[in-house]
């Protein structure tokens, strides 16, 4: 899609488990469900979160030698995966054991359901577990335990292979040590995917992902139990500008091996072709040469197609299109569906084992019809599955609602193409955060599938796309901070602290407008004592130390992340994040000079915070950090002002990007023809407003948005607040539709207003003037320290005050211990 124009604290998973199976926990619960009782037992997380856990409270101790029964057609991809976990669990003899055997071994382990293996049945039975028949397509059961004659068996029963692979990754995830022993335990997990789809389309602008970024992604993929990968990098010559011509042969190698690998994976890898720009609809010529190149992936091993018009201008570019179509009602979308429907029935249907064909149409980006998407749906075949990305080409939410709507009006199976966490649009900014706003109901309302749009980072985007997987299994059970956090700590191992460091630093999305979740309510705490008189030091020790983590985190992962294709994606970050460490650390020490009066010093840090800066601004394939930089400027000013200079000239403030060269101080400047205008919609969260640098009484906020031809580009939810320190707030209104605001203040007492948003929405926002009418208060007086005019951080000193503090004036502590 076209987006240009259109520290550490690991939180261990404690399921609360009962000592019997006898409670009964219901088969189709939609959440999850994991029993409870008085006694507990610890069992390590699970990703994605199972639909139903019981434990009997015990474990399975591994023996050295372990029995694997196995059916004639149980799935090799499962077996290989439960070998592989046994040999990581130290077993040294893995006795093969066909289903018509009786199995001797110390533990034995059962793969496959009854469709796969004869006797994993009767094995259940034995565990006294039953309902596997009742799982929906893809579940599978995984029972450890031990039988009335005290075998120890492990059972893995899928209602298809795909479903015994899943158990596989299942138990993968159960391994745990105990005394320097590796157990499973004791537990009978129920099963299965929300959502029937669940993958990632490789389908960004830029540099493609290299032939190993896509193997192993495969990889991830089948550990994530995610069944979706659809090929169709905009940027790769012969899917796009190229389409007509056939692969090179070492492509085609390539492409057959993902086959290969994905099948491993069961994962299903669509073929995409991008032909719109140039295809001539109706031309013989045009359409074999579509069938040639759809006939060459099916030799290799493709049985999955999408032939993709997004992006494209809808026009005829052809006197034979013109001739045949132009007499439709809408002659693109006419157009388009002959296309579709020929090569539907030409090629899907004429091609045993052919999956149902994939489509993205040139308005995708809707929940009102158009007079194309009303054509295109009562043409196109039904059977036609159609990729949607919600309500805008990057929704900051999608709703049962906005699927409703999307279900109405294109009149087709929907598969989310989800614009999260694709970066192709802001190539400078990592989005390492989890995926939020999904609608955990969508799966209920028409929607089949969602795939990722990934960033051009492979390495990068598991971070994100390992919460998008959790989602997608079992929407009801998703909570985003918990997935995020079990994400960092499976992808970071040894790194994990630092991983989450740098993560927590570039969390932020269109999804989503937290940023710096550690260092920006500390930074907030520290205004809130550097302006109200509270203890300086103790707000700034934890800060710097945050700061000081910071900057250690980059080399730390350096040495000790084990992936290297990380490293290399986000080199330039790195770099940045350890400058941004050391600025931070810089700008509080000066501040704390300032505080202690001490010039000497505080002019030091603040040379040390100017070429930090320099060495941050001389990074700019990285995006910088606005909390970061919010702070840095506030600090100068704040210096600034303590060294003299007029303190009277507000700053805008936004967590907002800027489109073009619509900067954020033209909100301030008094023209109405002049705007501040974001890159995007806003997500829940995000802010603008002004810093007025000192504390003023305010009497008036007037706050103009949209412009003429974008009268909807306003924040439609959101509430005005107005705060001291920046850190606490004072709602003043809430807004609702208001693109013109006029609130009166009964002179209170503020250095910042802004308008918080509070609900998603598609339009970007567009703000004309930002006027705060506010009355200066007469400067707290000067504090006269006796003697010189600095003072060591050890030494107290004595202040002199030439006159008493005014009334209704914040009075600023000094603290001698700073």
């Amino acid at each position: 899609m076209n987006f240009i124009t259109s520290v550490r604290q690991r939180t261990r998973w404690l399921l609360t488990v009962t000592l019997t199976l006898a409670l009964a926990i219901p088969m189709l619960a939609s959440p999850s469900s994991v029993s409870a009782s008085a006694s507990q037992t610890e069992v390590p997380p699970i990703s994605p979160v199972p639909q139903s856990l019981q434990s009997a409270g015990g474990s399975i101790a591994i023996p050295s030698e372990v029995g694997v029964v196995t059916g004639a057609t149980t799935d090799e991809p499962a077996i290989q995966a439960v070998e592989a976990i046994l040999q990581q669990a130290g077993v040294q003899t893995i006795k093969r054991i066909q289903d018509n055997e009786i199995p001797t071994a110390p533990l034995n382990v059962w793969i496959g359901g009854p469709t796969e293996n004869q006797s994993s049945a009767a094995a259940l039975q034995a565990l006294g577990v039953t309902g596997l028949n009742d799982l929906p397509q893809d579940g599978y059961i995984l029972a450890s335990g031990t039988d009335a004659q005290g075998k120890k068996e492990i059972v893995l029963a899928g209602t298809t292979p795909t479903g015994t692979f899943y158990a596989a990754q299942t138990l993968r995830q159960l391994l745990m040590s105990e005394s320097g022993h590796k157990q499973i335990p004791a537990v009978t997990v129920k099963d299965w995917p929300k959502m029937t789809w669940r993958g990632s389309i490789e389908g960004f602008y830029g540099d493609p992902w290299s032939h190993q970024d896509r193997l192993r992604q495969l990889d991830f993929y089948g550990e994530q139990k995610m069944n979706m990968y659809i090929y169709a990098p905009k940027d790769d010559p012969y899917h796009r500008d190229q389409w007509r011509d056939p692969y090179p042969a070492d492509k085609v190698n390539e492409i057959k091996e993902l086959v290969t690998k994905a099948k491993q994976n069961h994962v299903e890898l669509v073929f995409a072709i991008s032909p719109g720009n140039t295809v001539c609809f109706s031309d013989d010529v045009d359409f074999q040469a579509l069938m040639k190149k759809a006939q060459a992936m099916w030799d290799i091993g493709v049985r999955s197609y999408a032939i993709f018009l997004d992006d494209i201008n809808k026009t005829l570019r052809c006197n034979a299109d013109k001739t045949k179509f132009n007499s439709d009602t809408n002659p693109v979308a006419a157009a388009q569906a002959f296309l579709l429907n020929r090569f539907k029935t030409e090629f899907i249907d004429t091609h045993a084992g052919a999956h149902r064909l994939i489509t993205v149409p040139t308005d995708y980006a809707n929940i009102t019809t158009t007079a194309y998407i009303s054509r295109f749906a009562a043409l196109v075949d039904p059977s036609i599955i159609v990729q949607w990305t919600g309500a805008a080409v990057v929704p900051a939410g999608i709703s049962a609602s906005d699927a409703d709507k999307a279900n109405a009006i294109y009149k087709h199976d929907l598969l989310i193409w989800d614009n999260f966490p694709v970066n192709d649009y802001a190539r400078d900014k990592l989005y390492l955060g989890p995926l939020y706003n999904r609608d955990p109901g969508l799966a209920d309302h028409g929607i089949i599938g969602l795939t990722s749009n990934p960033m051009n980072e492979a390495e990068a985007s598991k971070i994100s796309l390992f919460t998008i997987a959790d989602y997608l299994w079992n929407p009801q059970a998703y909570n985003p901070e918990t997935s995020w956090q079990l994400s960092i700590q499976r992808f970071g191992g040894a790194a994990a602290d630092a991983l989450q460091i740098f993560a927590e630093n570039n969390y932020s999305s269109p999804l989503n407008a937290k940023e710096s979740l550690t260092i920006q309510p500390l930074i907030g705490n520290f205004w809130t004592a550097f302006v109200g008189g509270g203890n300086v030091t103790n707000a700034a020790m934890p800060l710097t130390d945050a700061f000081a983590k910071l900057q250690q985190a980059p080399g730390i992962l350096r040495s000790q992340l084990n992936n290297a294709g990380f490293i290399e994606e986000t080199a330039e970050y790195l770099n940045k994040y350890e400058w941004y460490g050391k600025a931070g650390k810089e700008a509080v020490q000066m501040l704390q000079a300032q505080k202690r009066n001490n010039k000497q010093q505080a002019a030091e840090h603040r040379s040390a915070l100017l070429d930090a800066k320099t060495h941050i601004q001389a990074i700019t394939k990285a995006k910088s950090n606005q909390v970061f930089e919010d702070f840095f400027a506030r600090a100068i000013r704040e210096n600034d002002v303590w060294l003299g200079s007029d303190s009277s000239v507000p700053f805008p403030i936004t967590t907002m990007g800027t489109y073009q060269n619509n900067t954020p101080d033209r909100m301030l400047d008094g023209n109405l023809n002049t705007y501040f205008w974001s890159n995007n919609s806003p997500a829940i969260g995000d802010v603008i407003g002004v810093d007025l640098n000192e504390i003023r009484k305010v009497s008036n906020i007037q706050v103009l948005m949209g412009k003429s031809g974008s009268l909807s580009d306003f924040i439609h939810h959101g509430v005005l607040e107005i705060s001291v320190d920046g850190a606490n707030w004072t709602k003043i209104a809430n807004l609702e539709e208001q693109p013109e605001i006029n609130a009166a203040v009964d002179q209170q007492l503020a250095r910042f207003v802004r308008i918080r948003v509070t609900d998603t929405q598609t339009f970007w926002v567009i703000v004309r003037e930002f006027k705060v009418t506010s009355q200066r208060i007469p400067k707290e007086p000067t504090a006269v320290l006796s003697g010189d005019d600095f003072v060591q951080a050890n030494q107290s000193f004595t202040l002199q005050r030439r006159q008493p503090c005014y009334t209704g004036c914040i009075c600023r502590g000094y603290d001698p211990d700073l």
